[in-house]
């Protein structure tokens, strides 16, 4: 038995390796040019980076993209994997829970419009028709979630809840580390929305960006990528 151990042992030293072309190949399949703002308009995804000088240079289609990782396109994968599961969920739940799926939505006041994507329309138990938008996220993030959403996706739902006229949302998110789950609610709120169609009417018209980045996290912020722009070019 001890000779059975050793073997165990000995052997991954003498047979096993790292395979470093298949890595690359899969990074390289996997990685693509992605997000770089939006020209002319907003989306309802990423209007929640407080950030005003970011979406001053995106609007105006001064933001390049940015290369994506093969990392972290197959992290968006995860979430779209998400969608998928919470389909069968909800089907499993009722047959007539799914209203729509991947809903394309736009708010369009000139010059403001705003577009976005809903995840799911569904016919709640107690609340009715109800915008049903998915998360993923990890472990420390979703640990500090205590019984709101996160703000920059309660304003994703607040423009979805303002293009249908609907009153009641949700936003679903799913630990990374381990599956859990944990659902709020989100109730349409007028004002809060009609002071974020001002700012992004601000936005569009002001002549020359904000001064300073408002982003929680600057060092790490997308207003950087637009550095060299002539501030007021527009």
């Amino acid at each position: 038995m001890a000779g059975i151990k050793r073997i165990g042992v000995d052997l991954p030293d003498k047979t096993t390796s790292v395979d470093t072309w298949l890595m690359a190949e899969l990074e390289e399949v996997t990685n693509s040019w992605g997000f770089g703002g939006t020209e002319n308009h907003f989306n309802a995804s990423s209007f929640g980076n407080p950030c005003d000088r970011y979406h001053w240079y995106a609007w105006r289609g001064k933001v390049p993209k940015k290369r994506i990782t093969g990392k972290f396109a197959r992290l968006l994968a995860v979430g779209n994997a998400f969608e998928d599961r919470m389909e069968k969920y909800l089907v499993d739940i009722n047959p007539k829970t799914i209203i729509a799926r991947e809903l394309s939505t736009e708010i369009d006041h000139p010059p403001v419009r705003i577009t976005g994507r809903i995840d799911f329309l569904i016919n709640h138990l107690t609340l009715g028709k109800s915008v049903l938008e998915l998360k993923t996220i990890n472990d420390r993030g979703f640990k500090a979630l205590k019984g709101k959403p996160k703000p920059e996706h309660n304003l994703q739902v607040q423009m979805y809840l303002e293009a249908l006229n609907l009153e009641n949302g949700l936003v679903a998110y799913e630990n990374k580390n381990d599956s859990d789950i944990k659902v709020f609610r989100v109730v349409r709120d007028r004002e809060y929305w009609m002071e974020q169609m001002e700012r992004a009417y601000r936005i569009t018209t002001e002549r020359f960006p904000p001064f300073e980045c408002t982003s929680q996290y600057p060092r790490y912020c997308d207003c950087l990528r637009a550095k060299g722009v002539d501030d007021g070019q527009a």
